[in-house]
């Protein structure tokens, strides 16, 4: 007895349909993968904030209740070897904190901007310290945090419009819950490539409107403040009482968010009488 084996094979339409199956599947599929991949990102910038926040309270801890100081010449700062920094590094925030940081840059500088900190590393130690100070994934309410001497400097200010909009103590602060002091910010250094993130954040309104109506990527970062909300609309925000959430363009464009003095979202700086 002849025993007969028979070879079963895919058709070509059989072939076209699991490719076409594969195809929905994959479809499918990439939207969550890539979902899945941002949301790690956000959950990382997040993270950032809530390490800023430790570092920042910190400080004032040490510092009898003083706020980390914005943009300012004044304070001394030290690298990670000891030594004494001069402006403009010395002026950003992130050398200030460094040592409530336990000089982890990596605690601040995360996603894209952990680029730039991978490429700071492989230069000179005068290099990595300068550029560690400029890029942080989130900038700083300079303005109204301990004060800015490059945006709007309080001691030019004081005779004109006086300093009841200058938070220098912590205990200062009404609405800590709501009180901006970190969010995630962008910069473009020489009008090149945009960097994903800044030292400073600035204000919509400080004497008159300083931001475009709305945001869009393609103006300069300074045209919206320098905030990046890259997060489906939002920016991470850091608040002085410690929480960390992520704001809309339209929450934050209302000043009582930015400044301890405002009681309006349209909220400017009025002449002394």
């Amino acid at each position: 007895m002849k025993l007969r084996t028979s070879l079963s094979a895919f058709t070509l339409i059989e072939l076209l349909i699991v490719i076409a199956v594969l195809g929905i599947l994959s479809s499918l599929l990439l939207p969550a993968l890539v979902g899945g991949k941002r949301k790690a990102k956000q959950v990382s910038e997040l993270s950032a904030g809530k390490q800023l926040m430790l570092a920042w309270q910190l400080h004032a801890d040490e510092n009898e209740d003083a706020v980390l100081p914005g943009y300012n010449s004044q304070v001394e700062a030290f690298d990670n070897r000891g030594n004494a920094l001069g402006s403009p590094i010395r002026d950003r925030y992130p050398w200030r904190l460094a040592p409530a940081l336990a000089n982890n840059f990596r605690a601040i500088y995360v996603n894209e901007s952990r680029r730039f900190l991978d490429e700071a590393e492989g230069m000179s130690h005068h290099d990595f310290v300068y550029r560690a100070s400029l890029y942080p994934s989130l900038g700083y309410n300079s303005v109204f945090l301990g004060g800015d001497e490059q945006k709007f400097n309080p001691a030019l200010a004081a005779p004109t419009f006086g300093t009841d909009w200058l938070v220098t103590r912590t205990t200062q602060i009404r609405r800590p819950s709501e009180m901006i002091a970190f969010a995630s910010a962008r910069s473009r250094p020489g009008g090149t490539r945009d960097e994903f993130g800044y030292f400073v954040v600035h204000p919509p309104y400080l004497k008159t409107r300083q931001w475009d109506a709305s945001f869009t990527l393609s103006a300069p970062p300074e045209k919206f403040g320098y905030v990046h909300p890259r997060w489906n609309g939002r920016a991470v925000t850091a608040m002085t009482d410690g929480h960390v959430e992520a704001l809309n363009v339209a929450e934050f464009q209302d000043m009582r968010r930015w400044c301890n003095a405002a009681d309006r979202a349209d909220w400017t700086l009025r002449i002394l009488p």
